[in-house]
Protein backbone atom coordinates (compact mmCIF):
# COMPACT_ATOMS: atom_id res chain seq x y z
CA UNK A 1 0.00 0.00 0.00
CA UNK A 2 2.86 2.37 0.81
CA UNK A 3 4.45 1.89 -2.63
CA UNK A 4 1.14 2.51 -4.40
CA UNK A 5 0.56 5.62 -2.31
CA UNK A 6 4.05 6.93 -3.17
CA UNK A 7 3.59 6.31 -6.90
CA UNK A 8 0.24 8.06 -6.90
CA UNK A 9 1.76 10.96 -4.94
CA UNK A 10 4.38 11.41 -7.66
CA UNK A 11 1.78 11.21 -10.42
CA UNK A 12 -0.92 13.43 -8.87
CA UNK A 13 -0.72 16.61 -6.82
CA UNK A 14 -3.63 16.03 -4.44
CA UNK A 15 -2.63 15.11 -0.90
CA UNK A 16 -5.79 12.99 -0.49
CA UNK A 17 -5.28 9.34 -1.44
CA UNK A 18 -8.91 8.76 -2.43
CA UNK A 19 -8.76 11.63 -4.93
CA UNK A 20 -5.49 10.33 -6.41
CA UNK A 21 -7.03 6.87 -6.81
CA UNK A 22 -10.12 8.37 -8.48
CA UNK A 23 -8.00 10.38 -10.93
CA UNK A 24 -5.86 7.33 -11.67
CA UNK A 25 -8.94 5.27 -12.58
CA UNK A 26 -10.43 8.06 -14.68
CA UNK A 27 -7.16 8.45 -16.56
CA UNK A 28 -6.96 4.72 -17.29
CA UNK A 29 -10.48 4.67 -18.74
CA UNK A 30 -9.94 7.95 -20.59
CA UNK A 31 -6.70 6.78 -22.18
CA UNK A 32 -8.30 3.54 -23.33
CA UNK A 33 -11.13 5.42 -25.04
CA UNK A 34 -9.30 8.50 -26.38
CA UNK A 35 -5.86 7.11 -27.33
CA UNK A 36 -6.88 6.10 -30.89
CA UNK A 37 -8.28 9.60 -31.55
CA UNK A 38 -5.12 11.25 -30.19
CA UNK A 39 -2.87 9.11 -32.39
CA UNK A 40 -4.91 9.99 -35.49
CA UNK A 41 -5.01 13.71 -34.67
CA UNK A 42 -1.24 13.91 -34.17
CA UNK A 43 -0.69 12.74 -37.73
CA UNK A 44 -2.62 15.71 -39.07
CA UNK A 45 -1.86 18.44 -36.52
CA UNK A 46 1.49 20.11 -35.98
CA UNK A 47 1.70 22.95 -33.48
CA UNK A 48 3.31 26.12 -34.87
CA UNK A 49 3.23 29.13 -32.50
CA UNK A 50 3.68 31.51 -35.46
CA UNK A 51 0.27 30.49 -36.80
CA UNK A 52 -1.64 31.04 -33.55
CA UNK A 53 -4.17 33.87 -33.90
CA UNK A 54 -6.89 33.05 -31.37
CA UNK A 55 -6.10 31.87 -27.82
CA UNK A 56 -8.32 30.58 -25.02
CA UNK A 57 -6.94 30.57 -21.46
CA UNK A 58 -8.82 28.97 -18.56
CA UNK A 59 -8.17 29.92 -14.93
CA UNK A 60 -11.41 28.94 -13.23
CA UNK A 61 -10.12 28.37 -9.69
CA UNK A 62 -9.27 30.63 -6.75
CA UNK A 63 -8.05 34.17 -6.17
CA UNK A 64 -4.49 33.15 -5.32
CA UNK A 65 -4.27 30.91 -8.39
CA UNK A 66 -5.27 33.78 -10.67
CA UNK A 67 -2.74 36.17 -9.11
CA UNK A 68 -0.01 33.51 -9.33
CA UNK A 69 -0.81 33.20 -13.05
CA UNK A 70 -0.25 36.90 -13.73
CA UNK A 71 3.37 36.28 -14.76
CA UNK A 72 2.32 33.50 -17.14
CA UNK A 73 -0.45 35.66 -18.63
CA UNK A 74 1.98 38.52 -19.18
CA UNK A 75 4.53 36.29 -20.92
CA UNK A 76 1.84 34.72 -23.12
CA UNK A 77 0.75 38.22 -24.15
CA UNK A 78 4.34 39.10 -25.06
CA UNK A 79 4.83 35.81 -26.89
CA UNK A 80 1.68 36.23 -28.99
CA UNK A 81 1.39 40.03 -29.46
CA UNK A 82 -0.92 39.80 -32.50
CA UNK A 83 -3.23 37.07 -31.20
CA UNK A 84 -6.61 37.68 -29.61
CA UNK A 85 -6.60 36.27 -26.09
CA UNK A 86 -9.77 35.23 -24.27
CA UNK A 87 -9.41 34.68 -20.52
CA UNK A 88 -12.05 32.69 -18.63
CA UNK A 89 -12.28 33.08 -14.84
CA UNK A 90 -14.77 32.36 -12.06
CA UNK A 91 -17.03 35.13 -10.65
CA UNK A 92 -15.05 35.22 -7.38
CA UNK A 93 -11.98 36.58 -9.25
CA UNK A 94 -13.79 38.96 -11.63
CA UNK A 95 -12.50 42.08 -9.86
CA UNK A 96 -8.84 41.12 -9.53
CA UNK A 97 -8.36 40.41 -13.24
CA UNK A 98 -8.81 44.13 -13.83
CA UNK A 99 -5.28 44.30 -12.42
CA UNK A 100 -3.97 41.70 -14.91
CA UNK A 101 -4.51 43.43 -18.29
CA UNK A 102 -2.95 40.80 -20.54
CA UNK A 103 -6.03 39.66 -22.44
CA UNK A 104 -8.41 41.08 -25.04
CA UNK A 105 -11.67 39.51 -23.91
CA UNK A 106 -12.84 38.39 -20.48
CA UNK A 107 -15.42 35.66 -19.91
CA UNK A 108 -16.73 35.18 -16.36
CA UNK A 109 -18.24 31.75 -15.83
CA UNK A 110 -19.38 30.02 -12.65
CA UNK A 111 -18.40 26.48 -13.67
CA UNK A 112 -20.53 23.97 -11.80
CA UNK A 113 -17.50 21.67 -11.53
CA UNK A 114 -15.65 24.20 -9.36
CA UNK A 115 -18.80 25.46 -7.63
CA UNK A 116 -19.54 21.90 -6.55
CA UNK A 117 -16.21 21.69 -4.73
CA UNK A 118 -16.83 25.13 -3.15
CA UNK A 119 -20.03 23.80 -1.57
CA UNK A 120 -22.72 24.45 -4.19
CA UNK A 121 -24.89 21.51 -5.24
CA UNK A 122 -26.85 23.24 -8.03
CA UNK A 123 -26.09 22.45 -11.66
CA UNK A 124 -27.36 24.82 -14.35
CA UNK A 125 -27.15 22.65 -17.46
CA UNK A 126 -28.47 25.34 -19.79
CA UNK A 127 -25.83 27.79 -18.58
CA UNK A 128 -23.08 25.20 -19.06
CA UNK A 129 -24.28 24.36 -22.57
CA UNK A 130 -24.42 28.04 -23.52
CA UNK A 131 -20.90 28.53 -22.16
CA UNK A 132 -19.49 25.63 -24.21
CA UNK A 133 -21.42 26.77 -27.29
CA UNK A 134 -19.94 30.26 -26.96
CA UNK A 135 -16.42 28.86 -26.70
CA UNK A 136 -16.84 26.60 -29.72
CA UNK A 137 -18.10 29.46 -31.87
CA UNK A 138 -14.77 31.24 -31.51
CA UNK A 139 -12.78 28.39 -33.11
CA UNK A 140 -9.66 28.80 -30.99
CA UNK A 141 -6.29 27.83 -32.44
CA UNK A 142 -4.80 27.32 -28.99
CA UNK A 143 -6.38 26.42 -25.66
CA UNK A 144 -4.49 26.61 -22.36
CA UNK A 145 -5.54 25.43 -18.91
CA UNK A 146 -3.25 27.04 -16.35
CA UNK A 147 -4.45 24.78 -13.54
CA UNK A 148 -3.86 21.32 -15.01
CA UNK A 149 -6.99 19.80 -13.52
CA UNK A 150 -9.60 17.42 -14.88
CA UNK A 151 -12.27 19.94 -13.80
CA UNK A 152 -10.98 22.62 -16.17
CA UNK A 153 -9.48 20.35 -18.83
CA UNK A 154 -13.01 19.05 -19.56
CA UNK A 155 -14.33 22.50 -20.70
CA UNK A 156 -11.01 23.09 -22.49
CA UNK A 157 -11.61 19.91 -24.50
CA UNK A 158 -15.26 20.78 -25.15
CA UNK A 159 -14.22 24.23 -26.42
CA UNK A 160 -12.93 22.55 -29.56
CA UNK A 161 -9.57 24.37 -29.38
CA UNK A 162 -7.29 22.88 -32.03
CA UNK A 163 -4.27 22.58 -29.74
CA UNK A 164 -4.81 22.04 -26.02
CA UNK A 165 -1.91 22.55 -23.57
CA UNK A 166 -1.94 21.84 -19.84
CA UNK A 167 -0.27 19.90 -17.07
CA UNK A 168 -2.18 16.76 -16.13
CA UNK A 169 -1.12 16.56 -12.50
CA UNK A 170 -4.78 16.48 -11.46
CA UNK A 171 -5.93 14.14 -14.22
CA UNK A 172 -7.42 14.63 -17.68
CA UNK A 173 -4.31 14.34 -19.84
CA UNK A 174 -6.16 12.09 -22.29
CA UNK A 175 -8.20 15.17 -23.38
CA UNK A 176 -5.11 17.20 -24.31
CA UNK A 177 -3.09 17.38 -27.51
CA UNK A 178 0.02 18.46 -25.55
CA UNK A 179 0.69 17.34 -21.98
CA UNK A 180 3.20 19.57 -20.19
CA UNK A 181 5.27 17.43 -17.84
CA UNK A 182 7.00 18.96 -14.86
CA UNK A 183 9.85 17.86 -12.64
CA UNK A 184 8.54 17.77 -9.09
CA UNK A 185 12.07 17.97 -7.71
CA UNK A 186 13.10 21.06 -9.69
CA UNK A 187 9.95 23.18 -9.82
CA UNK A 188 8.46 23.92 -6.44
CA UNK A 189 6.45 27.14 -6.43
CA UNK A 190 3.06 27.17 -8.14
CA UNK A 191 3.96 30.28 -10.14
CA UNK A 192 6.90 28.49 -11.77
CA UNK A 193 4.74 25.58 -12.93
CA UNK A 194 2.52 27.95 -14.89
CA UNK A 195 5.64 29.51 -16.42
CA UNK A 196 6.93 26.09 -17.44
CA UNK A 197 3.69 25.63 -19.38
CA UNK A 198 4.37 28.95 -21.14
CA UNK A 199 7.81 27.70 -22.16
CA UNK A 200 6.18 24.59 -23.63
CA UNK A 201 4.21 26.92 -25.92
CA UNK A 202 7.49 28.09 -27.43
CA UNK A 203 7.49 31.40 -25.53
CA UNK A 204 10.72 32.52 -23.80
CA UNK A 205 10.34 33.74 -20.20
CA UNK A 206 11.80 37.22 -19.72
CA UNK A 207 10.28 38.03 -16.33
CA UNK A 208 9.22 35.48 -13.70
CA UNK A 209 7.66 37.90 -11.20
CA UNK A 210 3.91 38.10 -10.56
CA UNK A 211 2.47 41.47 -11.47
CA UNK A 212 -0.65 43.48 -10.70
CA UNK A 213 -1.40 46.77 -12.46
CA UNK A 214 -3.93 48.43 -10.16
CA UNK A 215 -6.23 50.90 -11.95
CA UNK A 216 -5.64 54.51 -10.93
CA UNK A 217 -9.31 54.99 -10.09
CA UNK A 218 -9.06 52.20 -7.48
CA UNK A 219 -5.94 53.76 -5.96
CA UNK A 220 -7.74 57.10 -5.69
CA UNK A 221 -10.85 55.44 -4.25
CA UNK A 222 -8.77 53.84 -1.48
CA UNK A 223 -7.12 57.16 -0.64
CA UNK A 224 -10.55 58.78 -0.26
CA UNK A 225 -11.75 55.83 1.81
CA UNK A 226 -8.79 56.12 4.18
CA UNK A 227 -9.32 59.87 4.60
CA UNK A 228 -12.96 59.18 5.51
CA UNK A 229 -11.69 56.74 8.17
CA UNK A 230 -9.36 59.37 9.62
CA UNK A 231 -6.12 58.02 8.10
CA UNK A 232 -3.74 60.59 6.65
CA UNK A 233 -1.34 59.96 3.75
CA UNK A 234 1.58 60.28 6.16
CA UNK A 235 0.25 57.52 8.45
CA UNK A 236 2.01 54.13 8.49
CA UNK A 237 -0.54 51.44 7.68
CA UNK A 238 -0.71 47.70 8.41
CA UNK A 239 -3.34 45.45 6.79
CA UNK A 240 -4.40 42.22 8.49
CA UNK A 241 -6.49 39.49 6.82
CA UNK A 242 -7.75 37.14 9.57
CA UNK A 243 -9.91 34.83 7.41
CA UNK A 244 -9.29 32.11 4.83
CA UNK A 245 -11.43 30.03 2.48
CA UNK A 246 -11.22 26.98 4.78
CA UNK A 247 -11.61 27.15 8.56
CA UNK A 248 -8.51 25.02 9.17
CA UNK A 249 -6.27 27.63 7.54
CA UNK A 250 -7.41 30.39 9.91
CA UNK A 251 -5.61 31.52 13.05
CA UNK A 252 -7.95 32.08 16.01
CA UNK A 253 -9.70 35.50 16.13
CA UNK A 254 -8.65 35.94 19.76
CA UNK A 255 -4.98 35.81 18.78
CA UNK A 256 -5.42 38.26 15.92
CA UNK A 257 -7.11 40.57 18.45
CA UNK A 258 -4.06 40.33 20.73
CA UNK A 259 -1.77 41.21 17.83
CA UNK A 260 -3.92 44.23 16.90
CA UNK A 261 -3.94 45.38 20.51
CA UNK A 262 -0.15 45.04 20.90
CA UNK A 263 0.58 46.87 17.63
CA UNK A 264 -1.70 49.74 18.67
CA UNK A 265 -0.09 49.88 22.11
CA UNK A 266 3.55 49.75 21.01
CA UNK A 267 3.56 51.60 17.69
CA UNK A 268 2.11 54.69 16.04
CA UNK A 269 0.62 52.58 13.26
CA UNK A 270 -2.88 52.36 11.82
CA UNK A 271 -4.34 48.84 11.51
CA UNK A 272 -7.00 47.85 8.97
CA UNK A 273 -8.76 44.48 8.99
CA UNK A 274 -9.65 43.25 5.50
CA UNK A 275 -11.95 40.51 4.26
CA UNK A 276 -15.10 39.77 2.30
CA UNK A 277 -18.59 40.90 3.30
CA UNK A 278 -19.13 37.44 4.81
CA UNK A 279 -16.11 37.96 7.09
CA UNK A 280 -17.46 41.15 8.64
CA UNK A 281 -18.80 39.60 11.86
CA UNK A 282 -15.49 37.79 12.57
CA UNK A 283 -13.53 40.97 11.94
CA UNK A 284 -15.92 42.93 14.18
CA UNK A 285 -15.35 40.37 16.92
CA UNK A 286 -11.58 40.77 16.56
CA UNK A 287 -11.86 44.55 16.73
CA UNK A 288 -14.11 44.40 19.79
CA UNK A 289 -11.65 42.11 21.59
CA UNK A 290 -8.81 44.47 20.61
CA UNK A 291 -10.63 47.45 22.11
CA UNK A 292 -11.63 48.93 18.74
CA UNK A 293 -8.02 49.58 17.80
CA UNK A 294 -8.50 48.77 14.11
CA UNK A 295 -10.73 49.67 11.18
CA UNK A 296 -12.99 46.92 9.83
CA UNK A 297 -13.29 47.33 6.05
CA UNK A 298 -14.78 43.89 5.28
CA UNK A 299 -17.08 44.18 2.28
CA UNK A 300 -16.33 47.89 1.74
CA UNK A 301 -13.85 47.41 -1.12
CA UNK A 302 -13.63 45.40 -4.31
CA UNK A 303 -10.70 43.00 -4.79
CA UNK A 304 -8.84 45.47 -6.98
CA UNK A 305 -9.35 48.14 -4.30
CA UNK A 306 -8.13 45.68 -1.65
CA UNK A 307 -5.03 45.21 -3.81
CA UNK A 308 -4.57 49.00 -3.81
CA UNK A 309 -4.94 49.04 -0.01
CA UNK A 310 -2.36 46.27 0.45
CA UNK A 311 -0.01 48.09 -1.92
CA UNK A 312 -0.47 51.24 0.17
CA UNK A 313 0.46 49.32 3.36
CA UNK A 314 3.85 49.04 4.98
CA UNK A 315 3.13 45.42 5.96
CA UNK A 316 0.55 42.68 5.47
CA UNK A 317 -0.33 39.92 7.97
CA UNK A 318 -2.56 37.03 6.98
CA UNK A 319 -3.37 33.34 6.79
CA UNK A 320 -2.68 31.08 3.82
CA UNK A 321 -5.16 32.67 1.40
CA UNK A 322 -5.30 34.45 -1.95
CA UNK A 323 -4.48 37.78 -0.33
CA UNK A 324 -0.89 36.76 0.45
CA UNK A 325 -0.33 36.41 -3.30
CA UNK A 326 -1.69 39.92 -3.83
CA UNK A 327 0.76 41.18 -1.19
CA UNK A 328 3.62 39.37 -2.93
CA UNK A 329 2.63 40.77 -6.32
CA UNK A 330 2.55 44.37 -5.06
CA UNK A 331 5.81 43.86 -3.12
CA UNK A 332 4.41 44.53 0.35
CA UNK A 333 6.41 42.86 3.17
CA UNK A 334 4.31 40.25 4.91
CA UNK A 335 3.90 37.72 7.69
CA UNK A 336 2.19 34.52 6.51
CA UNK A 337 0.55 32.04 8.88
CA UNK A 338 0.50 28.51 7.47
CA UNK A 339 -1.19 25.40 8.88
CA UNK A 340 -2.35 22.47 6.72
CA UNK A 341 -1.17 24.10 3.48
CA UNK A 342 1.98 23.64 1.42
CA UNK A 343 4.32 26.62 1.97
CA UNK A 344 6.89 25.35 -0.52
CA UNK A 345 4.25 25.77 -3.24
CA UNK A 346 2.33 28.82 -2.02
CA UNK A 347 4.49 30.66 0.51
CA UNK A 348 7.09 33.43 0.28
CA UNK A 349 10.35 33.77 2.16
CA UNK A 350 13.27 36.18 2.12
CA UNK A 351 14.26 39.39 3.88
CA UNK A 352 10.92 40.99 2.95
CA UNK A 353 8.68 38.14 4.04
CA UNK A 354 8.42 35.87 7.08
CA UNK A 355 6.53 32.58 6.96
CA UNK A 356 5.34 31.10 10.26
CA UNK A 357 4.54 27.39 10.43
CA UNK A 358 5.15 24.53 12.85
CA UNK A 359 6.56 21.66 10.81
CA UNK A 360 6.42 18.75 13.25
CA UNK A 361 2.86 17.64 12.47
CA UNK A 362 3.00 13.92 11.53
CA UNK A 363 0.23 14.35 8.94
CA UNK A 364 1.69 17.29 7.01
CA UNK A 365 0.71 18.09 4.34
CA UNK A 366 -2.88 17.17 5.08
CA UNK A 367 -6.12 18.10 3.36
CA UNK A 368 -6.86 21.78 2.79
CA UNK A 369 -10.40 21.14 4.08
CA UNK A 370 -9.72 19.49 7.44
CA UNK A 371 -7.15 18.94 10.17
CA UNK A 372 -6.33 15.33 11.08
CA UNK A 373 -4.40 16.12 14.27
CA UNK A 374 -6.54 17.41 17.11
CA UNK A 375 -8.74 20.49 16.84
CA UNK A 376 -6.95 23.12 14.79
CA UNK A 377 -3.57 21.92 16.02
CA UNK A 378 -1.45 23.33 13.17
CA UNK A 379 -2.61 26.92 13.47
CA UNK A 380 -2.76 26.81 17.27
CA UNK A 381 0.97 26.08 17.46
CA UNK A 382 1.66 29.57 16.10
CA UNK A 383 1.76 31.90 19.09
CA UNK A 384 1.13 35.61 19.45
CA UNK A 385 4.80 35.96 20.41
CA UNK A 386 5.77 34.31 17.10
CA UNK A 387 3.75 36.84 15.11
CA UNK A 388 4.90 39.85 17.14
CA UNK A 389 8.50 38.70 16.90
CA UNK A 390 8.21 38.57 13.11
CA UNK A 391 6.42 41.94 13.13
CA UNK A 392 9.20 43.60 15.13
CA UNK A 393 11.87 42.10 12.89
CA UNK A 394 10.29 43.56 9.77
CA UNK A 395 9.33 46.91 11.27
CA UNK A 396 12.84 47.38 12.67
CA UNK A 397 14.45 46.86 9.28
CA UNK A 398 14.57 49.39 6.49
CA UNK A 399 12.03 47.38 4.48
CA UNK A 400 9.04 49.39 5.65
CA UNK A 401 10.76 52.62 4.68
CA UNK A 402 10.77 51.34 1.11
CA UNK A 403 6.95 51.42 1.19
CA UNK A 404 6.90 55.07 2.35
CA UNK A 405 7.25 56.20 -1.26
CA UNK A 406 3.69 54.94 -1.78
CA UNK A 407 2.25 56.83 1.19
Amino acid sequence: MGIKKTLLSIRYESVELKIRIFLFLVDILGNIFFSPFRILSRRHLKYDPKKVKNILILRLDGLGDVVLSSAALREIRKGFPQAEITLVVGPWTRDIVKCIPFYDRLVVHDSFLFSFFRGSRRIHFRKELNFIRELRQNKYDLGIDLRGDLLSIIPLFLSGARFRFAKDTRGGGFLLTHIVHWNKGMIRHEKDKALQLVEALGVPIRNREAELSIPQKDIEHVERYLIEKGIKQSDLLITIAPCALYHWRSWRPERFAQVVSLIAKEYDIKVILIGSRGDRDILEKINDLAGSKAINCAGDLTLSQVAALISRSAMFIGNDSGLIHIAAAVKTPMIQLFGPGEPEKFGYTGNKNILLMKTDCPYHPCSQRSCRYKDGWCMDQISVDDVMGAFRKIIASDICSLKESTL
